[in-house]
């Protein structure tokens, strides 16, 4: 398929299908793919021609409440080790089935790929704390990133649909979390001697963020976040940032009643840009140079709902460029590989992974 686009014509090409509600993917070397199936709690290895394994044996059961076409919860993100080339570590982080219901969590471990694709030495490393952990099916966040330069990890973890969550800094729920690669609390995270707040928080306000990603050239980290009807955002985020939710939203509830008090409330940091559409971002991304040169530095959010992504050029902390580029299907991942080609997820029941390529 073509697409034209406002920089570029797009070749966009199927690498895998028949995959089930595909959420995230992690690329590794010469064209292979790990990639997760969410509501079976799966994951898979992609050949470079597009062949998939079976599911890997060793991962964590999942959360999931089977049947239940609205749930959220599953098998969700997964991050190569930022030296996977030595250690062959993965993070995936899962809605971990507790006593109480539902975890977040996050486990690490080891990819054997010969003879049969499999994990070993897996270990949770995080899971929300237990008076944090609830039976919701919704809200989950899950998306992870890594900080180029000191490799900590960043965590989206969602509301869990109770709102006032978000604003409660010794809760977990309705945050963006930073931990070192064994899980454990940097001791220089923002809050650390605040004995009202949870150690792990790093900003909060958030209602539920599927997106983040590190400005690999500035190490600024962006999110981008679910608004209930509108106010979908993208933000800059900061450490001890708030970013709002609920007090602050440009969007409505289901019901209809307004949220908050509108988009700016003193006291917490206004988003960079509200979607005017109803995008659902999910899957976040900067365009650093290779196939699409013309789109270098921007970024590329993924659309549930809009069925394609978002191109967005930002100067001076404002978006100066806004593009829709249609996809035809619900985008719930996007990566940028070496070569500088994009790689999608399509969060469908026959879900595909698919690369974008400039068209000669």
């Amino acid at each position: 398929m073509i697409i034209d686009s406002d920089h570029v014509r797009i070749k966009a090409e199927v690498v895998a299908g028949g995959l089930q509600r595909p959420w995230a993917i992690a690329l590794l070397r010469n064209g292979r793919f790990l990639v997760t199936e969410r509501d079976h709690g799966r994951l898979r290895l992609g050949s470079a021609e597009g062949s998939l394994s079976e599911p890997l044996a060793g991962v964590n059961s999942v959360f999931r409440f089977h049947g239940d076409s609205s749930s959220q919860a599953g098998l969700f993100d997964v991050k190569t080790d930022p030296e996977f080339e030595s250690n062959n570590c993965i993070y995936l982080s899962y809605s971990k089935p507790t006593d109480a219901g539902a975890a977040v969590a996050i486990d690490r471990a080891v990819l054997v790929t010969d003879p049969t694709p499999h994990l070993t030495e897996v270990t949770t490393i995080f899971e929300l704390k237990r008076e944090n952990q609830d039976s919701a099916s919704l809200h989950f966040g899950g998306r992870m990133a890594w900080h180029p330069a000191d490799h900590t990890l960043f965590i989206t973890i969602g509301d869990r649909r109770n709102m006032n969550r978000a604003q409660n800094l010794a809760d977990q729920a309705g945050k963006i979390l930073r931990m070192h690669r064994d899980g454990t609390v940097p001791d220089d995270n923002p809050f650390i001697g605040d004995s009202e707040a949870d150690p792990y928080v790093y900003s909060y306000g958030h209602r539920n963020s599927q997106g983040i990603a590190f400005n690999p050239q500035t190490h600024e980290l962006w999110e981008n976040e679910h608004g209930p009807q509108g106010g979908d955002e993208l933000n800059r985020i900061e450490a001890r940032g708030n970013y709002g939710w609920p007090l602050a939203c440009a969007g409505t509830d289901y019901s209809g009643a307004r949220v908050g008090d509108g988009p700016y409330v003193e006291g917490t940091i206004p988003a960079v840009h509200y979607f005017e559409e109803t995008v659902a971002p999910s899957g976040l991304a900067f365009v650093t140079g290779g196939e699409f040169t013309s789109w270098h530095g921007d970024l590329l959010t993924g659309g549930l709902m809009t069925e394609g992504l978002v191109r967005q050029r930002i100067a001076s902390g404002k978006v100066v460029e806004h593009e829709h580029i249609s996809i035809g299907q619900r985008i719930r991942d996007v990566q940028l590989a070496d070569d500088g080609t994009v790689w999608l997820v399509t969060d469908e029941t026959d879900g595909q992974v698919l690369k974008l390529s400039r068209a000669s």
